[in-house]
């Protein structure tokens, strides 16, 4: 018997060291909190994006804040809800309270005292016009940069049966969600607001400028700002702003003819006309340029014939695409195939830029940079480095310029660009002045609203003329005409540009 209970004795002692032992294991190791993980309950606030910084550095995103609303499953956070949302947003939120978890909300006014509420990271500012090259919903920048770089979480306790603890408010866990971590844009924040001012009235359309130096984008507006369509990166018919591209054609061979337009040309069984049957009478390609006179470019295009004209297209990168970040690509144009274009119809319709031709806006900005740069292809930039979480840049690296087009081509068109403002085209309405140089256009688009075909309208120059530092490009949907949609744009936006 006494050897019966001091065995039971010996084994009490035993059990109650270990519980003991495991009691000060749990209270003394790192193993609690995993522990405690099990028994809290985690609501993700907001996933924190790479900032983005305008090419000063300044930062374009994440600047700002908003608030979000943690709403707790209790009468007094339910009470506060007609104060802060509509009735349907009530009624949604009550439905997800009936869960017994908390549930997150944006708020659009400033929080109340009753409810939970956290200041989070407002991701796109409203005034500058980038959120459609930067959000994911346009495949912007932030769709090719992977997940997010931080993370804002409300943490909650609860108890056995996982209810929220009566008088827990939960406490907010950031993880890397104050890093600067992100990457510097080549848009120049004056530049900016410069081209989003000048194109006020603009209803639908877009705005590039670029620098003429390293053919990085200095400004991309699209209009209307509510949309995420990046117009600047879409392709639409070009019309005339393309002559420039046959004009390159035909200042590279050699080609210069003289031809004597009387408002009509027949090629075969097609007759092609200039706008309103305009008569132009003797035309050089200077002229013809300035005059935007259709029927002398399709003359020059059958001269040329097909293959100059493809040569000279794929030497400027029509047919390629535009790497913007990663995998972040466009396609830069759509030609006619050679074999279209054997179709004499097809290469007179190309010859004024018509037919199955079209670019981007983003592409016609990068011609008028290739010859402001004496004949230097480079591709547009638009990323020029990436910020770490030590908040250190690393350029990225893009192929170097290559030389394409002859410099005395590109002074030559120039000085017929500059002689579109003072003499052609653009005249009445840019008065010859500010020292620039472009390229009016009226595209048709082969679509029709109430039987009345809608045009694609464009002005593509530079500036300053004799010193080229930006390529502009203003194209206008929907619009009436090149010189009377985008001219008044352009020089609103040069003049500016001449102040800085």
């Amino acid at each position: 018997m006494y050897k019966r209970i001091l065995s039971f004795s010996l084994a009490v002692c035993l059990l109650f060291s270990g519980i003991c032992g495991r009691i000060g294991y749990i209270i003394f190791s790192k193993n609690y909190l995993v522990s405690g993980g099990k028994n809290s309950y985690s609501v993700t606030i907001d996933h924190k994006q790479p900032t983005v910084y305008y090419r000063s550095g300044i930062v374009a995103t994440n600047n700002a804040h908003k608030y979000i609303a943690v709403i707790r499953p209790n009468p007094r956070s339910i009470g506060e809800l007609e104060k802060l949302f509509s009735k349907s947003e009530q009624k949604e939120i009550i439905n997800e309270l009936k869960n017994g978890k908390p549930v997150v909300r944006l708020l659009d006014e400033y929080p109340s005292e009753t409810l939970k509420s956290i200041k989070v990271y407002k991701r796109y500012d409203d005034d500058n016009n980038l959120h459609q090259i930067i959000a994911k919903q346009s495949n912007g920048l932030l769709n090719h940069t992977g997940e997010g770089i931080g993370k804002s979480t409300a943490i909650f306790s609860i108890d056995a049966n996982g209810r929220l603890l009566d008088g827990d408010s939960g406490k907010v866990e950031n993880v890397n969600y104050d890093s600067p971590e992100g990457y510097v844009l080549s848009i120049d924040k004056k530049i900016q607001q410069i081209a989003i001012d000048a194109s006020s009235k603009m209803k639908s359309g877009c705005v590039v400028v670029m620098n003429t130096d390293d053919h990085s984008i200095l400004a991309c507006v699209n209009k209307p700002f509510d949309s995420y369509i990046i117009k600047a990166f879409r392709q639409y018919s070009v019309g005339s702003v393309f002559k420039i591209v046959v004009a390159v054609c035909a200042l590279e061979s050699n080609v210069q003819i003289n031809y004597n337009c009387n408002g009509s040309i027949k090629v075969g069984d097609t007759e092609y006309s200039c706008q309103n049957n305009h008569i132009h009478m003797a035309q050089n390609l200077k002229q013809a340029l300035a005059n935007s006179c259709n029927c002398y470019f399709v003359n020059l295009a059958n001269v040329l014939g097909s293959e100059k004209l493809l040569d000279t297209c794929n030497k400027l990168g029509f047919n390629d695409f535009t790497e913007l970040f990663a995998d972040w690509k466009i396609e830069n144009g759509n030609l006619p195939t050679e074999y279209e274009l054997l179709s004499k119809g097809e290469l007179s319709l190309f010859g004024f830029g018509q037919g199955k031709l079209t670019a981007s806006p983003l592409q016609i900005a990068s011609v008028i940079c290739t010859v402001a740069d004496d004949g230097r292809f480079a591709q547009p930039k638009l990323v020029m480095s990436n910020v770490n979480d030590k908040n250190e840049k690393y350029n990225v690296a893009y192929p170097p310029k290559k030389k394409v087009l002859k410099q005395n081509t590109c002074n030559k068109l120039i000085e017929y660009m500059r002689y579109v403002v003072t003499n052609g085209t653009a005249h009445i309405i840019m008065h010859g002045d500010k020292g620039s140089a472009g390229k009016t256009a009226t595209a048709q688009t082969g679509q029709y609203e109430n039987g009345v075909e809608k045009l694609n309208t464009w002005f593509v120059g530079l500036y300053p003329y004799d010193e080229p530092k930006y390529a502009i490009v203003i194209m206008t949907e929907n619009g009436k005409s090149g010189a009377g949609d985008c001219c008044p744009i352009f020089s609103t936006i040069v003049e500016q540009l001449g102040k800085m």
